[in-house]
Order: structure tokens, then C-alpha cells, then sequence
């Protein structure tokens, strides 16, 4: 029976990962970890109730606690992330640097020893870490250069955030083992396919965005794979014509390009309810 941790239970693809997980056979047990449990339980309420579950909350950087998560789990999947382009983020650094952290603590990599015997007898989990198409030269390969810009732009600091949690991850392949997952546009919709991909070209007819639900298939895919995914990064693409563009989309790429050349506008932005 395979054992998961999801940090970052209360976002779109936490969530998702939850709906599928819980209703997988063979049976899964999930660490759910979330800033509050309050939260998680409102979204959620059977979790309560459902002896499969392990709820961790409190803060992402209390290193502890993020390890009793992850401890004796198969895969962690990293999903806490943002959809605004917030000057200075560092969300996804902040879960990359706790993650390291906690597998330290767990005892998975020690120190004062050889490389070659570096590892515990016990494999650290496999990190499955959320993160985008656009800064992965491969996957958007066949994007026009106008729209790569825009989007580039318009959630820079975010693909900073990104790029860096990705870098400090990769600092430790010598023992950890990680997946990142890089999807393109995503919005709450029905699950209606998906394809994982290594290359841009590779990409068959399909909407440019994607359902949480069919993201999170991906992910659990992958999880379900782990030798041939090993520090690769993933697209996951639908495969369904008829996934409708996120609403908000037009907004966040004004609101966006606007904090990259201002970042001063972004606490107006909020003030002023935009973002």
C-alpha cells in the first residue's frame, strides 16, 4: 500500500491530489500537510474521519514537523505555489530549502562519510515538485517567442522563485531524488485526460490549459514511475479540446507585467482588491 505526503493540502492541487488519492484502489495512505487544519477540514471534511489520512499543520519552514510528514512516505508531492506575480517570492525556495531540511533530519543523508555511502539504508523519498513549462526550454520549444515573453513577464518573479528552488534541489542529486512537474495553464475543471511529456514537439492536440484533476493524474503518474523520471522535467498537457481558458487569466497578465517593471504596484494592487 503506497504511502504519499502532499504539502500543500488547501491549494487547487493539493486538493486535487486529495479527490484522486482517496478514491484510488489499492488503498492510500496520505500525510497531508497544510498551514491550518481548519482550513483543510473545511475543504474537506470527511478527512476527519478517515483513518487514511494524516493531517500535519503549522508552519512550512518548522522543519520537524515537516519531517514527521514525509517520514516513511513513497513520494512527497510539492504543490504549494501562487498564481500572482508577488515581487520578492520565495514560496517554492522556502519549500525546496524545508524539504532538504527535513529529509536531514530524518536521517537520509549523513555526514563525515564517503559519497558512495552517503545514502541510509532507507531511500529518501522522491520529491515531486510543482513547477512550470515556461521556464524549461524543452517543453516550450514550440511556443511563439511574443507569447513566451508575456508569459515570462507576467509571472516573473514567480518563474524566479522557481528556477531557484529548482537549482537548490538540483545541489543535492549526489543523494535526493526528484521529479519536477511543469505544466502549462491550469483551471478548475472536469478531469478529461492527460499526456506526460519530455519535449515540447512531442505535445498532440490538446486545449492550452489543463484541469487541476488531470495535473494531479499526471503527478500520481509519475509517482507511480519513479526510475524513469528521475530529475527529469515533466509536462503534463491535456489531451481533451475543450478545457476552457481561467477567467482570470487576462487580469493576472496586466496585473503581472505591471509588477515586473513596478513591483512598488503590487501592495497596491491588493490594497485596491486586484489581486
Amino acid at each position: 500500500m503506497p504511502t504519499y505526503a502532499i504539502v500543500g493540502a488547501t491549494g487547487a492541487t493539493g486538493s486535487a491530489l486529495l479527490t484522486l488519492l482517496l478514491n484510488k484502489t489499492p488503498k492510500t495512505t496520505i500525510h497531508a500537510y497544510a498551514r491550518s487544519k481548519k482550513k483543510l477540514l473545511s475543504q474537506q471534511p470527511s478527512l476527519a474521519s478517515n483513518s487514511s489520512v494524516r493531517i500535519f499543520d503549522g508552519s512550512l519552514t518548522d522543519v520537524p514537523l515537516i519531517a514527521s510528514c514525509i517520514l516513511g512516505v513513497d513520494a512527497v508531492f510539492a504543490v504549494i505555489g501562487v498564481n500572482e506575480n508577488i515581487p520578492g517570492l520565495r514560496v517554492a525556495q522556502d519549500t525546496a530549502h524545508t524539504l532538504v531540511a527535513a529529509l536531514c533530519y530524518n536521517g537520509h543523508r549523513r555526514s563525515g562519510v564517503s559519497e558512495a555511502n552517503e545514502l541510509d539504508a532507507a531511500l529518501p523519498p522522491r520529491i515531486i515538485f510543482l513547477s512550470s513549462s515556461t521556464i524549461n526550454p524543452d517543453l516550450c520549444s514550440e511556443v511563439s517567442h511574443p507569447l513566451h515573453w508575456l508569459l515570462s513577464t507576467a509571472f516573473s518573479h514567480t518563474y524566479a522563485d522557481l528556477a531557484l528552488a529548482e537549482s537548490y534541489l538540483r545541489l543535492h542529486r549526489s543523494w535526493l531524488h526528484a521529479t519536477f512537474i511543469q505544466p502549462g495553464g491550469l483551471v478548475e475543471d472536469k478531469q478529461k485526460g492527460h499526456q506526460l511529456i519530455l519535449h515540447g514537439r512531442e505535445k498532440k492536440v490538446g486545449s492550452a490549459f489543463m484541469s487541476y484533476l488531470d495535473l494531479a493524474a499526471g503527478m500520481i503518474e509519475v509517482a507511480e514511475s519513479p526510475d524513469k523520471y528521475d530529475w527529469a522535467g515533466v509536462g503534463v498537457i491535456a489531451t481533451s479540446t475543450d478545457v476552457p481558458m481561467e477567467r482570470k487569466v487576462p487580469l493576472r497578465m496586466v496585473t503581472g507585467v505591471t509588477c515586473n517593471y513596478l513591483p512598488w504596484m503590487f501592495p497596491i494592487f491588493q490594497w485596491a482588491g486586484i489581486v
